[in-house]
């Protein structure tokens, strides 16, 4: 840890010195209108202020952010839930000093400001990118109703190109909140407002003397919310993203172009790959000629290049600092036998070059990322690396991170976004990567049933195809054997809570597409239900898209899938000796264009002593906008009100 990190040590050796709370009288009376203005609430941010100064420090702009947080309790039970805060730091934005104090109410109607010292650092567990995202812990320890917390901190951020966004994320309200920028006159900046209801800015700018002051201010803000199926909270968390476009400082004889479009991000991540293997590599020029020894076609050669990363090279995300975006040397990765994105993505380039095809280094954002080059042209937006290969004219995407996709197929999480192809050091190209059809996503399920009194006894056969294929594929490799017992029986598991799995079987087909069978026998106690000669059985097993409802409420985010898809579901029960069928549901349709849809119809052959149902499913999109809730909302009612019907038995003695 760099010495301006040090500021967990350095607090609490003033405290072991005998820093002293310090006791003093405070005006009370606007956190007592404000309990009363939030009464229904357990706590509210009274005031949240961030303030990035920019300036010229020995011939060179720097960058400072000054935070502070200040949060009213109100509740009896606040103290014991919003006792903590998290501060986000990273290489590129050094927390340089926090002050954290609690001001408790007195018996004089006062406030008593007590320091904390309670300080801890964390790292995120979702990162991608880079490993030195960390969270400074604020815990306060304490606290009675009617406290208040406030949390000052101050960034160093050492990279212009990397300021920081001002997001409205809290999860209570917020009373009063400010996002200002200080800057000189010669430097150019651009902002950007993302999420939804980001009209809560009001927006100001002021000229003073040589400066600017661009101010973003926000008041009465509700809690925030999150939402289910919605790639990340960046879809609808209002935030301004800034960035400094260009500057000339006084006396300079030119301006300094930062990044102000995509071609000066392109200048910009094109710095870190430019000189990446340029030096020759014999063992693995060795490791190419063997693996397309006999190939005719690039496609055999870079399917062949592909596979071999993915069965040699173990996915590890390990980076800090810069090496949040500069690839390390193939020949190295190729000694570790392990990366990150961009070790995968520029091994994968450099045996491609030795093939002679042509690859190249590629940024891509996930999907967690809603942001596009044009309108955000800022490193934030990708946050991942691929290898594009061009065949044809045709472009070929490899992630190496995923040791399941097949060659010329893209993992779920990059679907339908931007790629960013360094194609030199001038030219590049942004492609936006396909999103896979919902032919290639394919679940086939079919369940053989027979009952006696009110027992069913049942077989499952599921076949899969695509996205579904290579997540039961991943469940193999990556879980334990108890694990994947409950993960197979949450995928068979079907007409009520007495499902009772007998046995299972998994078969993952490790070449081609990588499909996946998986096999169940299993029982159902009081499934049946009988009235007289009567038999009522509801064939509907599995209830596919019953969840798919979406809670319209105060919701103005789309609801995303993972992927489009077929599924296709198939029941046949035998008729028991002794029975006729008196009764099958009508056929029934439901579709929403440009959304999904479904089929349900039976059949009864008589011949056979078999009934069957089939049911199938398309979905045709990755998003539900707030503008389809309604349609989707029906539909799924509608279906709810199929899988209610049952098929009726009688007695024929």
């Amino acid at each position: 840890m760099s010495s301006s990190k040090n500021y967990i040590t350095r607090l609490y050796t003033a405290a072991a010195l005998g820093l002293l709370a310090i006791t003093k009288q405070a005006n009370a009376q606007q956190y007592d209108s404000l309990a009363v203005k939030y009464k229904n609430e357990n706590a509210v941010v009274a005031n949240y202020t961030h303030k990035i100064v920019i300036k010229m420090e020995h011939d060179k702009l720097v960058a400072t952010s000054y935070v502070d947080k200040k949060k009213l309790l109100i509740s009896d039970v606040a103290p014991g839930i919003y006792n903590v805060d998290y501060l986000y730091h990273s290489d590129f934005n050094e927390l340089t000093d926090l002050q954290a104090t609690a001001s408790l109410p007195t018996t004089k109607g006062g406030y008593r400001k007590v320091p904390c010292y309670n300080f801890s650092d964390v790292a995120p567990s979702d990162y991608v990118f880079y490993d030195d995202s960390r969270f400074a812990v604020v815990s306060y320890t304490g606290l009675v109703k009617n406290a208040v917390t406030e949390t000052k901190y101050t960034l160093e951020h050492t990279d212009l190109n990397l300021l920081p966004s001002f997001s409205l994320e809290q999860n209570v309200p917020l009373d009063k909140a400010c996002f200002e920028v200080e800057a000189p006159k010669y430097v150019n900046l651009s902002f950007v407002l993302k999420g939804i209801d980001t009209g809560i800015f009001k927006r100001t700018v002021e000229e003073k003397g040589n400066t600017i002051t661009y101010r973003f201010t926000a008041s009465n803000v509700p809690a925030y919310k999150e939402f289910g199926n919605v790639p990340s909270v960046w879809y609808y968390f209002p935030q301004v993203i800034t960035y400094i476009t260009s500057y000339k400082l006084p006396n300079a004889k030119k301006q300094v172009d930062m990044i102000a479009n995509t071609d000066d991000l392109y200048k910009y991540m094109y710095k870190h790959v430019r000189n990446l293997n340029m030096k020759d590599d014999t063992t693995l020029d060795k490791i190419v000629a063997t693996i397309t020894k006999g190939d005719v076609t690039p496609e055999q050669k870079a399917a062949h290049i592909y596979q071999w990363v993915q069965h040699n090279m173990q996915y590890i995300a390990f980076e800090k600092g810069m090496e949040g975006f500069v690839p390390r040397e193939a020949s190295l990765v190729l000694s570790r036998k392990y990366g990150d994105c961009k070790d995968m993505a520029n091994i994968l380039v450099a045996m491609c070059h030795i093939a002679g095809l042509d690859a190249y280094h590629t940024w891509i954002g996930t999907r967690e990322k809603p942001y596009t080059y044009e309108e955000t042209p800022l490193p934030l937006v990708a946050n991942h690396m691929i290898c594009a290969l061009k065949v044809n004219d045709k472009w070929i995407f490899m992630d190496g991170t995923h040791p399941l996709i097949p060659f010329a197929h893209n993992p779920e999480g990059i679907q339908g976004k931007e790629a960013m192809i360094a194609i030199d050091e001038k030219n590049y190209k942004i492609i936006t990567v396909p999103e896979a059809p919902a032919t290639e996503n394919i679940t086939y399920d079919s369940t053989a049933l027979t009952f006696a009194d009110r027992k069913i006894t049942g077989t499952v056969k599921q076949n899969y195809k695509g996205y579904e294929a290579w997540n039961v594929g991943m469940m193999m490799m990556y879980r334990k054997e108890e694990e994947r017992e409950k993960a197979i029986k949450a995928l068979t598991s079907r007409g009520s809570n007495k499902y009772i799995q007998t046995k299972y079987d998994v078969t993952a087909n490790e070449t081609g597409n990588k499909d996946a069978a998986i096999s169940s026998d299993f029982t159902l106690e009081d499934y049946v239900q009988q009235v007289g000669k009567q038999c009522f059985v509801n064939m509907n097993l599995k209830h596919t898209f019953e969840d798919k409802h979406i809670n319209t409420e105060d919701r103005k985010v789309a609801s995303f899938n993972d992927y489009k898809q077929n599924i296709k579901e198939v029941v046949v029960m035998d008729i028991p000796k002794g029975y006729k069928v008196s009764h099958v549901p009508a056929a029934a349709t439901g579709k929403v264009d440009g959304l999904w849809g479904y089929s349900i119809a039976y059949k009864v052959d008589n011949k056979n002593h078999k009934i069957t149902l089939v049911k199938e499913y398309h979905v045709d999109t990755l998003a539900v906008s707030p503008q389809q809730f309604a349609g989707n909302n029906k539909m799924v009612a509608d279906l709810k009100t199929q899988y209610k019907e049952s098929v009726l038995l009688t007695a024929t003695n």
